[in-house]
């Protein structure tokens, strides 16, 4: 080492994720050390020179001020995006309140269950999904463009990664917690009178046409381009302000496009879930596959009830049964074997996780999302 390198601080340089590949590494670097790149935390500086303010006299630069001023621009650029799809649903919204009285047709709530349904056509299914997968079509489209990030690193495929089939079985078990949590939420909010989302799908019995067009687009495709989005392009660009940040980040947003109360902690739960196996394989193959697994699942156990109750729920809590019973003897044998540890390893950040939180919930353009957020959430409630 060079008597000048000795006095060098270079923050992206000295970086390294954990459980990702050289290819990621070498396009990731040359990303967050680009001078033209406002999105990049990237605080080169020799320790020697110092900066004379007036007033104030002479002080060292910050690697804070550097790292602050990027997590800002990340987090604005989110905020623009995700109230730009929550539009395109409240669009879809009132798309389905001109036509059924009824904002929130999309889904089935629990009072729907034994009572006749909205059938919706294999026409109106085909439109709903479309605008459901251009919403995050567009949402990938416009992250990447500002940010300009390499695709090996806003969508991690290398071809050495190996698919974690515990993630798929750990996927199912939150999918029996979170169908588990919402019938005792719907339970809770029928003391207030509010009718609880049962399931996020559309369904008609009399048409297999539209439960189809529903799972290709909605439980596949769909399900593909939001793990490339959140887990991909916009978790891999919060990771340069730490792993655990980037899951939560990843998680919050991910979980405020479900507009329900009932269902907003569970796709908490699930996004961490599915960040966590992105980052413990360094790849997405796992998350898309333990995503879209569970939502076909999700929607085959909802379709068994709906249409026939009684029986329907018995078979549902039988296979729920099953499901844990087998998640549990598979998770005994990989801790017993010391393989389901895994550390988040975060590297050094100049700025507490409590003090990004804090800049996320102030900054404007998040602000202003959050409350289209609320505007959703008080549009699709449903009082009886």
């Amino acid at each position: 080492m060079g008597d000048k390198d000795k006095y060098l601080i270079d923050i992206a340089h000295e970086k390294t994720y954990q459980n990702q590949f050289d290819d990621y590494h070498k396009e990731f670097s040359k990303w967050r050390t680009d001078e033209e790149n406002p999105y990049g935390y990237n605080f080169v500086h020799d320790v020697r020179e110092h900066t004379y303010v007036d007033g104030e006299g002479y002080f060292l630069k910050s690697a804070e001020a550097a790292e602050r001023k990027a997590l800002v621009k990340c987090i604005s650029l989110l905020g623009v995006i995700m109230l730009m799809m929550t539009a395109i649903d409240a669009i879809a919204s009132m798309m389905f309140y001109r036509l059924f009285q009824d904002p929130a047709a999309y889904s089935i709530y629990f009072s729907s269950i034994k009572s006749n349904s909205i059938s919706i056509s294999p026409s109106l299914t085909l439109i709903y999904g479309c605008m459901m997968l251009l919403k995050h079509l567009l949402g990938l489209w416009l992250f990447i463009h500002f940010t300009r990030i390499p695709s090996k690193v806003a969508v991690p495929l290398p071809k050495g990664a190996k698919l974690s089939k515990s993630g798929i079985f750990l996927m199912f078990v939150i999918m029996v917690f979170g169908r588990v949590s919402n019938y005792f939420l719907h339970i809770v909010f029928g003391w207030i009178n509010i009718d609880g989302v049962y399931s996020l799908m559309i369904h008609n019995p009399d048409d297999l046409v539209s439960d189809i067009i529903y799972v290709v687009f909605n439980c596949i495709l769909v399900s593909i381009v939001s793990e490339i989005l959140f887990r991909g392009a916009i978790m891999q660009t919060f990771r340069q302000f730490g792993d655990t940040f980037a899951i939560m980040i990843s998680s919050i947003a991910f979980s405020l496009t479900f507009y329900d109360l009932s269902s907003i902690f569970y796709a908490v739960l699930c996004s961490a879930a599915l960040g966590l196996f992105t980052l413990r394989t360094g790849s997405l193959k796992s998350a898309i596959i333990m995503r879209v697994t569970s939502a076909c699942a999700s929607f085959a156990l909802s379709c068994l009830v709906l249409d026939n109750y009684s029986s329907g729920r018995i078979v549902e809590v039988f296979i729920s049964a099953f499901i844990i019973g087998v998640a549990a003897f598979i998770f005994a044998r990989l801790m017993c074997n010391g393989k389901w540890a895994f550390v988040i390893r975060d590297d050094p950040s100049e700025i507490t996780n409590a003090s990004k939180l804090r800049i996320f919930f102030t900054n404007i353009p998040t602000v202003i999302w959050l409350i289209g957020v609320l505007g959703m959430i008080l549009l699709i409630m449903r009082f009886v």
